[in-house]
């Protein structure tokens, strides 16, 4: 059986930056770990050309359709790869669905981009690529492939580009909903939204994610494996526990510490339901961490299930760390957050 990382299917110029960073640094050993189990034990006889894809330019991709299968995994589905468009078809309780994958923009090789939900208050649309994806996605009408047709649809976005800025995934919900209270009627409301636009009914609804990095496999596998190439910690804000969407807290832990609470693969995702959808979705079947819909026709309502970060920054250390010098970094850490607390 091939290893992903000790062996090549191209030449080693060829290979993508951010898959040699995997391969090569001592501190994601976690990743690779768990990388390689998902891709030994889930995917490796749908997919024989994984390696190439992972190793390749589209290595970005390649790991956010990886994240997915966990994910969906996790949720409780049975999980098809076997076909490039859509990339995953779902299957749990006697309902089907296809999930077609995307990535927007380009992490900064090194650095984890923040988890960042999009918020319930639309502001200015900040497009960009996340807009031309969402329209490109539009015209190749994937939903209507053989094996895909007549299922609920669902575009699963990985973005990079705004993964710390919280002003763009509110503009992501300006963009698919539109100006959200210009009027009663619902029919009225999203004239220029993509959930509006002209066959958008065939999409059910827009997965968005950007926590998809070596970070957060990194992280996974230091908990299920206890791999000890680096301490870290994680620390952010959350939504409350009290799932009051409009107040936020604040955590800081070491990873792989905290005792049966581990982190899920679905943490941070939001699904946004199309309400004018012709295969609708239910309620918490796909597995995301957070659902929103148009409530009323005006607003949007989001509901959270369990742990829901709208931001994440992980500190790598060295392994060898002394133990007071971690203590009083996360004593730091909650100081700092309790004299600014989150809005």
């Amino acid at each position: 059986m091939r290893d992903l990382f000790k062996q090549t299917v191209r030449p080693e110029a060829q290979l993508h930056p951010r898959f040699c960073l995997l391969r090569d640094r001592a501190e994601f050993e976690p990743a690779r770990g768990l990388v390689s189990k998902l891709h030994s034990t889930e995917i490796r006889h749908m997919r024989p050309d994984y390696f190439q894809y992972l190793q390749g330019r589209n290595f970005d991709s390649a790991l956010f359709e990886l994240f997915l299968l966990a994910l969906f995994k996790a949720a409780g589905h049975r999980v098809d790869y076997r076909h490039d468009v859509p990339a995953l078809l779902l299957t749990k309780a006697n309902v089907a669905a296809a999930v077609d994958a995307f990535t927007v923009g380009t992490p900064v090789i090194g650095v984890e981009p923040q988890v960042a939900s999009p918020q319930w208050v639309a502001s200015k649309p900040q497009l960009h690529g996340l807009g031309g994806i969402l329209f490109q996605s539009l015209h190749q009408r994937r939903w209507r492939v053989p094996h895909a047709d007549g299922l609920p649809f669902v575009l699963a976005i990985q973005d990079f580009d705004h993964g710390r800025a919280h002003g763009a995934p509110s503009a992501l919900l300006h963009f698919l909903f539109g100006g959200l209270g210009r009027s009663k009627e619902l029919g009225d409301l999203f004239p220029d939204g993509f959930f509006g636009h002209q066959e958008a009914e065939h999409v059910s609804g827009v997965l968005f994610c950007n926590d998809a990095t070596i970070t957060k496999f990194n992280r996974l596998g230091q908990e299920e494996h206890g791999a000890n190439a680096a301490r870290m910690l994680r620390h952010g804000a959350c939504l409350s526990e009290d799932g009051d969407t409009s107040k936020l807290a604040s955590f800081a832990y070491e990873v792989g510490q905290r005792g049966a609470q581990r982190e899920q693969w679905n943490e941070g995702t939001v699904l946004i339901h199309n309400p004018f959808a012709l295969h609708p979705l239910s309620p918490d079947w796909l597995g995301a961490s957070a659902e929103m819909k148009c409530k009323d026709g005006r607003t949007t309502e989001c509901v959270a299930h369990g742990f829901h970060p709208l931001s994440s920054t992980t500190e790598l250390l060295r392994q060898d760390t002394p133990a007071w010098w971690v203590d009083e970094r996360k004593r730091l850490l909650e100081q700092e957050q309790a004299a600014h607390p989150q809005a």
